[in-house]
């Protein structure tokens, strides 16, 4: 089984579970000095767990949000096998939480601003003009757009494998 089947058959396990695994905090590989772990508070990556080097913007530049720490240590042989699957798994899981949360987000403060307009979809404002949506659309919505994209990604990979094998038999005759 690849790493990516197992990652995405985890990464289900994974949001089941909530628990966190174990991941290891490495020395920075420019100065030495041991990586910290740190949580965004800026409005971009709200939540957003990231690894960086204590002197980080002074005199290194080691600075990794999570998915991409944890994909540092398994190319740098720190996780392997199973504690490798389980952190990829379990970072991705997360990462398509806080994204699809700041999504919701976004999408409610658009509607917001729709409906201060007049042209709420789903919703109505208050006296104070913010948004009082439908809190099932919006989650219906979010649906939508992931199976359009995994719908995408499918034809995707049906042209690519239709190219393959088309060159293939090109280069057989």
């Amino acid at each position: 089984m690849s790493l990516s089947a197992s990652s995405s058959s985890r990464s289900v396990l994974r949001r089941r579970s909530k628990a966190a695994p174990a991941i290891p905090l490495v020395p920075c590989p420019n100065c030495g000095r041991q990586a910290k772990v740190y949580i965004s508070g800026k409005d971009e990556h709200p939540g957003w767990t990231f690894y960086k080097c204590k002197y980080h913007s002074s005199t290194c530049n080691f600075a990794h949000w999570e998915r991409e720490y944890v994909i540092y240590l398994i190319d740098n042989n720190v996780l392997k096998g199973d504690a490798a699957v389980d952190a990829l798994g379990w970072a991705e899981a997360r990462r398509e939480e806080l994204e699809l949360s700041l999504g919701k987000k976004k999408l409610a403060e658009e509607w917001g601003r729709s409906s201060q307009a007049g042209a709420c979809i789903a919703g109505t404002s208050n006296n104070n003009g913010a948004f009082d949506g439908n809190r099932r659309t919006v989650s219906e919505l979010v649906l939508l757009g992931r199976q359009i994209v995994m719908l995408l990604e499918i034809l995707v990979a049906m042209l690519l494998f239709i190219d393959v094998a088309s060159v293939f038999f090109i280069w057989k005759k």
